[in-house]
């Protein structure tokens, strides 16, 4: 397989949950995976502000309404999603595989938090499951 035919990758994928929002009275809630390995042992400084920028920006499209109920959010490399990015989004196969390599975490964001808050708390979630 070329480059040119490599399935894309995005950097994070997210299933939001808005059953859980409802029920919880909460701003954001679902299943947020990161690009990064799960074999990593030690998430570096700069894998822990990708996990809090992300969760921000989620959060920020949540309280704008900007979140469909049923969203499955994918963040593709510079903020671009690829020509060929339907053969990543449209093959559960793949996708399954993908997830299964790479580091899974809950996020509930409360309704009075700020981004940064939700940032911390979402970045201290993802370093207890590392542990």
């Amino acid at each position: 397989m070329s480059d040119n035919e490599k399935i894309p990758t995005p950097v994070f994928a997210f299933a939001r949950r808005r059953d859980i929002e409802i029920e919880m009275g909460l701003t954001l809630a679902g299943t947020l995976i990161v690009d990064i390995p799960k074999t990593t042992k030690k998430p570096n400084k700069r894998q822990w502000r990708l996990i809090g920028e992300i969760v921000g920006l989620l959060t920020e499209r949540a309280r704008a309404q900007q979140l469909p109920d049923d969203a499955l959010v994918y963040g593709w490399p510079d903020g671009r999603r690829p020509d060929n990015a339907d053969a990543f989004v449209n093959n559960v196969a793949v996708k399954a595989k993908w997830a299964e390599t790479r580091i899974v975490g809950e996020v509930r964001i409360a309704p009075r938090m700020t981004a940064a808050e939700a940032e911390r708390q979402a970045v201290e979630f993802f370093k207890d499951r590392a542990r």
